[in-house]
């Protein structure tokens, strides 16, 4: 799986992920298991990307979602001398990179602050972080029970964590309101576990509102009045208990993974990254008396020698069109053919390509191809069919 793949899948798992949290189980009171679900969304957002299930590749759904691509072959146009520029994929990367180190120095940033807050003995509000606790001189013991519940269940774990998917994620938006939903459903928690040492929960909500502290505003802390959580803690705390027929709602997340699953799976497999068993042919159109053609095999075609021998031949045989080099343009051909079951290729075509003689000159190497040691299923020598990207890319060449 190419890392770019990988980053949309994972971001992709956290938005739905996400979404059904805030959908169905944001206003439940089970606020531990909304607390493991959030964390096992993050876990699962990227792991699931990289899981190759073959018998979830077996799957009607998931050949549909398959699409099979030799790795891409780019060819040069030395003659021409044109000036050198950035590709669009080299600029994402190195903003990528910059948001990353932008944010990586902002975190430590904020935790030689916390560091500073750890030291300084005159704070005077309350907060947590891993096992130091300051109660900022309040003697109260249920702020006292709010602080050791987050600092015994490791909340700060928790933060940290968050604080190095944002940076990982920067771009976006659902990681920031993630990690938000997190610290609300620490306090949730907490709060949970102070009330227990409450005369009832308006003598609770009382002691959040009539506290005027000065809280840290550093978000790497927990911190016992939070202004921002205000309102949604005191509507929680007033909330009835949900009952346990809600506890199905977390059960609904189950098909949710296996979906995630199968696109893994689909997304994972393809014959130039090994063998899938069972394979089924393709939905490619088929002329009468043509045997099937099938995109997953027992054992995938080779090409004499290898694939790098295969890339070679391309890189010898096809040559930069001149009137591309004319007019200085660049692109992308995408030809599919099938191997046969004598190793021959056949329905050489193009499926896209910048025009200006591309396209004509690509099938006209692919069609001096050497024959293949062709694919095996169940025994038999079958028909694959497989697709490869060509790059036709001009280089600056100074005498």
């Amino acid at each position: 799986m190419q890392t770019t793949q990988y980053i949309v899948l994972a971001n992709v798992y956290i938005a739905v992920f996400l979404g059904f949290y805030i959908l169905f189980l944001r206003k439940e009171t089970f606020f531990q298991l909304n607390r493991a679900y959030l964390l096992g969304s993050v876990l699962l957002s990227f792991t699931l990307p990289v899981i190759q299930a073959g018998w979830l590749q077996q799957t009607d759904l998931a050949r549909q979602l398959k699409i099979i691509y030799l790795k891409p072959v780019t060819i040069l146009a030395h003659p021409v001398s044109v000036a050198q520029t950035w590709t669009p994929m080299e600029i994402i990367f190195l903003l990528y990179i910059f948001g990353v180190a932008i944010l990586s120095i902002y975190l430590l940033g904020r935790l030689l602050i916390v560091l500073r807050i750890i030291n300084r003995a005159d704070t005077s509000a309350p907060w947590s972080f891993f096992r130091k606790i300051n109660l900022g001189g309040s003697s109260n013991p249920l702020i006292c029970e709010h602080e050791n519940i987050h600092a015994a269940q490791w909340h700060t774990v928790d933060v940290l964590l968050m604080e190095i998917v944002v940076i990982i994620n920067w771009f976006n938006p659902a990681v920031y309101l993630l990690r938000k939903e997190i610290k609300n459903v620490h306090e949730f928690i907490a709060d949970e576990g102070a009330l227990r040492r409450a005369n009832n929960k308006k003598e609770y909500a009382l002691l959040l509102f009539s506290q005027t502290f000065e809280t840290p505003t550093n978000t790497l802390v927990n911190t016992f009045f939070n202004q921002n959580l205000l309102k949604q803690r005191i509507m929680m705390i007033q909330r009835n208990k949900s009952q346990k027929k809600a506890l199905v709602k977390y059960g609904c997340a189950i098909p949710l993974i296996a979906l995630m699953l199968i696109l893994s799976s689909a997304a994972n497999g393809g014959p130039a990254g090994g063998s899938v068993a069972d394979g089924k042919p393709s939905q490619t159109k088929q002329k009468k008396h043509e045997e099937p053609v099938f995109t997953a095999v027992e054992q995938a075609p080779t090409f004499p020698g290898g694939m790098n021998k295969f890339y070679e031949f391309l890189g010898r045989t096809i040559r930069y069109p001149t009137l591309m080099k004319e007019k200085k343009v660049q692109g992308r051909v995408f030809l599919n053919f099938i191997i046969e079951k004598d190793g021959s290729l056949s329905h050489i075509k193009v499926l896209r390509e910048p025009g200006y003689g591309a396209g004509k000159e690509a099938v006209r190497a692919m069609s001096l191809c050497p024959k293949w040691n062709p694919g095996i299923q169940n025994g038999r020598k079958v028909r694959v069919e497989y697709n490869v990207p060509i790059n036709f890319a001009l280089e600056d060449v100074k005498g």
